[in-house]
């Protein structure tokens, strides 16, 4: 994850606990406001797949350099997900699942040029 996408997961962590009424609602089987196991979970698997998905077309090159980092982003997002409140992880799953569809459809419609 880079640096500049920080800000906003910070913004949600302080807004949720600042706000009772943001940390009070529940969404699907959780409570926004309190740490959820399940859900940093799913958020560290997709992003392990949103990874493994951008991996189809790099070349070799590339996919030596990318493999750590590719392996440390589920690291940190379950790490970090797993002393947050739920609302964060699940900001990171939704993304991370837009992340994928985005470079899924960028592949299937820009496929690079074989020389």
């Amino acid at each position: 994850m880079i640096k500049a996408h920080w800000p906003v997961p910070m913004g949600f962590y302080y807004a949720i606990r600042g706000s009772q009424e943001i940390a009070s609602h529940s969404f699907l089987w959780f409570p926004l406001g309190e740490m959820d196991i399940l859900m940093a979970l799913i958020a560290a698997v997709i992003y392990y797949v949103q990874y493994r998905v951008s991996m189809n077309n790099m070349p070799i090159e590339q996919q030596g350099q990318m493999k750590i980092m590719g392996l440390l982003s589920p690291g940190i997002i379950l790490f970090n997900s797993l002393s947050a409140p739920a609302a964060l992880p699940l900001y990171w799953a939704v993304s991370g699942l837009f992340l994928i569809l985005q470079t899924w459809i960028g592949q299937k419609l820009y496929k690079p040029v074989e020389e």
